[in-house]
Parts: structure tokens; sequence; C-alpha cells
């Protein structure tokens, strides 16, 4: 079975905008629309063009305000300012040399005089307290040195008998060495000589040479502290008849009576 559909047509209706009240450019913006569905766009620009205002002279240009007055200025200066031209024929000179890199030396601290002189008295002031205290050191050097020169040129004072006698006492016990000078073991002379050197008396060293280094006395007139004399054998009286000998290796330094016949007795300073 065959349909068949008639067509359809739109009446035409009456513009809103009537075409003879446009001008020329709106109407052929209202053709193109009326084919393209683009009328409001196409209006908009119709109305834009066929509109005689200018846009320099319209609410919103910046000619006179916002960034076309902050503008001004500079293009009066570039239109007031003539520009700079160089001539055709200036040429760079044969003899112009290249600088290089530029190089800035630090400048030279000088510290200030007061400075330098304030240093200088100072250590001017070190230097003269080290002096000092080398010309102290050296007196108190000197000092020292002369009164051991004198303690060594001045006589020994002279001891006492008991004196004498109590240093004797301590060695008493030790063996008896031939040839020993002591502490730790004597024969005869050498604990003369020795007991002697520690109360400061200088003897000679064997008992003969003793004999002759003072003054011989009597038994009656002898005192503690002199040399029991024997010749061969010398000895310190300690008093009551008694002295302290060296004797034998079987007797060592011993406290006794005086035995034999003793020479004399020497007495010593």
């Amino acid at each position: 079975m065959t349909t068949t559909t008639k067509a359809r047509h739109r009446k035409a209706s009456r513009p809103v905008t009537p075409l003879t009240s446009a001008a020329p450019a709106a109407r052929r913006g209202l053709a193109v629309a009326a084919s393209s569905g683009l009328a409001l766009t196409m209006i908009a620009s119709g109305a834009s063009a066929a509109n005689s205002t200018e846009v320099a002279a319209s609410a919103g240009s910046l000619e006179a305000a916002g960034t076309g007055a902050l503008a001004a200025d500079a293009r009066a200066a570039i239109t007031t300012n003539a520009a700079v031209t160089v001539a055709s024929d200036v040429t760079v000179p044969a003899d112009l040399a290249d600088a290089g890199e530029v190089t800035v030396q630090a400048p030279v601290v000088v510290e200030p005089e007061t400075t330098t002189e304030a240093t200088t008295e100072t250590a001017e002031a070190a230097q003269d307290e080290a002096t000092a205290e080398e010309a102290v050191a050296d007196d108190t050097t000197q000092a020292s040195t002369t009164t051991t020169s004198a303690a060594a040129s001045a006589p020994a004072p002279a001891a006492s008998g008991s004196s004498i006698v109590s240093i004797a006492m301590q060695y008493v016990g030790r063996p008896y060495v031939s040839g020993a000078t002591g502490p730790n073991a004597f024969d005869c002379s050498g604990l003369v000589q020795y007991v002697y050197a520690q109360a400061g008396i200088s003897l000679p060293r064997t008992s003969y040479a003793q004999g002759s280094a003072g003054t011989m006395v009597s038994a009656a007139e002898a005192q503690p502290g002199d040399i029991v004399y024997y010749g061969y054998h010398v000895g310190i009286y300690a008093g009551n008849g008694m002295m302290i000998d060296a004797g034998t290796t079987s007797t060592g330094v011993v406290y006794r009576q005086i035995w034999g016949n003793p020479i004399g007795y020497i007495r010593v300073g």
C-alpha cells in the first residue's frame, strides 16, 4: 500500500523589525543569520556596525583615564624627543683596546697610629718588666753566689766537743773494714775523718796525718771531742776515760774505756 504525505509550508509572518529601517549592513547580517542560525550574533554585529559612535568617544574609553592617562607622558616623550642617529662614516679607532674584565682591589686597611703606639708602649713595658725581672734574678744569683763563696772561704766554726761525741755515737755498731770511710763501715782514721766532716771540720785521711792536724794535750787536759792518738791508731775521746773508735773486725765501731797507752790527745781548732 502506498502512502502519500503532502509537504507542509510555514505561514509567512511579519518581521519584528522592518528590514527597510535597518542599515544595508544590518540587512546583510540578517540574511546570513537566517541561513546559519546565528541571528542573535549577526543582529548584535549589525547593530554595532550600524552605530556611528566612535570607539574613542565611548564611555569605556581609556584615553582620558586608567592606562591611557598613565602612558600619556611616555607617548609625549617618544614623539617630542628626537632619535639619536650616528653618521654612516663613523668608524671605531684602531688603537681602541678592549678593557677586559674589570677587577677591584680591596683597600689596604691601615691601623690607626694610636693603636700602633699603644702596642709599642705595651711591648716596651713588657720588655722593661722582663729586664727588671732578669736584673732581680741576676742580683739574687749573684748574692747567692757571693754568700756561697763567703761560706766556702770562711773557716768553719769550731764544733763543740759534745756535738762531735754525739755524732760519733750514731755509728756505734757499724762494722770495721780496712780502708772504709763510712758511713756503712769504717776503719779507725776513716771514722774520725767522717765524724769531724759532719761537724764541718776537714781532717787528713790517715791516723799519722791526723796527729799533726791540731795541738797535742795531755790526758789531764783532754776534753770530749779530742782525738785519742796512738800513732798507728786513733779514736774520739768521749770523757770520763771513755772513747769511741773502730777497733777491729771483731769489735767494729765501739764505745769503750781508753785502752793501752795513748801518745796524747789532739785538739783540733
